[in-house]
């Protein structure tokens, strides 16, 4: 086992980003692969605490929310608590054989922030709710969470286990991490988009928006970690990632299969505000072919578009987001470059 410090001085540009020698001093004068150290000063600038938005009027809306409507809104909140309670806790899993200063960096603010989700995510249940732990301790009694949750965490604890051949375990758990927040949040996300377009939970979908924002820098960083890995030979990852082609594209389909499973969970008795299972369904396709490309992989499904484009463009960026303060609170006041993380995010990094 590495040292918690190690007491030599490392050329830490001529590290790989993975099992390489130990860390020494977090140091930030000089770099290999900056990309990383912008993407840790990026999130920084983004920090927010979901009390700056107001549920006032949530909790008013929520009362006339039908029984179907209710039981969309408080599943999906109670997922989204389950994917960041356990990417919280995963993404430190990369950090035993982290070698690059300023990958760490990145990758520590990032836990941060998905803590700060699952805070955000209770803040709303609490508002909506007034026996809240029962609601939260509901989550793992729902089969439909739990029988996710068992792929959700498969390659994160295969990772933490060192067992069996680490440098695949890696790159597996990186493709894990990218699915995560790249597709296993989007059914949820335009679910509570879809609300606050029929003039309902907006606070609530003020927050999401926030949270699909770090979502889009998280997209980035295991973009660009994988970028990395394919392009520069000395990361010694090459014959790795060709030899996991088909490991990786089959976790993009169960993905796939399992978003498409939680929407028709959702809409089981009946459409919401514009939306229903098969217009998901197609959605979830045509989002796991953008992140295919993203990652230098073949698309699987061949979706011609994306079927909720339109209505959804304002949610899914930011910048676009044009309110009077007496409607809600404006989100974008602290927004610096959030560009739609769907088609304009590429593999040459973060737009900063």
């Amino acid at each position: 086992m590495k040292s918690i410090l190690n007491r030599i001085n490392v050329d830490t540009t001529k590290q790989p980003l993975f099992l390489g020698e130990g860390l020494s001093l977090q140091r930030y004068d000089r770099f290999r692969y900056e990309i990383f150290f912008k993407l840790f000063r990026k999130q920084i600038e983004l920090i927010w605490t979901p009390e700056e938005i107001s549920l006032d009027r949530d909790r008013a809306d929520f009362q006339t929310l039908t029984d179907n409507e209710k039981f969309i809104f408080t599943s999906n909140l109670k997922f989204q608590t389950m994917l960041d309670s356990v990417v919280s806790r995963g993404v430190p899993t990369l950090l035993q054989y982290v070698s690059n200063p300023e990958l760490e960096a990145c990758l520590n603010v990032w836990q941060m922030f998905e803590t700060l989700h699952s805070y955000s995510y209770t803040y709303i249940v609490k508002n909506v709710y007034s026996d809240p732990g029962r609601v939260l301790d509901s989550t793992l009694e729902d089969e439909e969470i739990l029988k996710r949750a068992e792929t959700v965490c498969r390659d994160y604890d295969l990772l933490a286990s060192s067992k069996g051949d680490v440098k695949s375990q890696i790159y597996l758990t990186l493709i894990s991490i990218n699915i995560l927040e790249a597709i296993r949040f989007y059914v949820s996300f335009v679910c509570a988009f879809a609300f606050a377009e029929n003039k309902k939970m907006i606070g609530n979908a003020d927050i999401i928006k926030l949270i699909k924002r770090d979502e889009a820098v998280h997209v980035s960083i295991t973009q660009n970690i994988i970028k990395c890995l394919r392009e520069q030979a000395d990361e010694g990852f090459q014959e790795t990632i060709r030899a996991n082609e088909s490991k990786a594209l089959s976790m993009f389909e169960e993905a796939v299969a399992e978003e498409k499973a939680w929407a028709t969970y959702l809409f089981a008795n009946g459409s919401m505000l514009g939306l229903n299972e098969q217009i998901l369904h197609q959605y979830i396709e045509w989002l796991a072919d953008t992140r295919l490309v993203a990652l230098g992989l073949p698309r699987v499904y061949n979706a011609k578009r994306n079927p909720i484009k339109g209505w959804s463009d304002a949610w899914f960026d930011s910048e676009k987001v044009q309110v009077a303060p007496q409607e809600h609170e404006i989100t974008s006041y602290k927004i610096s470059a959030s560009e739609n993380d769907i088609g304009k995010m590429d593999l040459t990094g973060f737009k900063l």
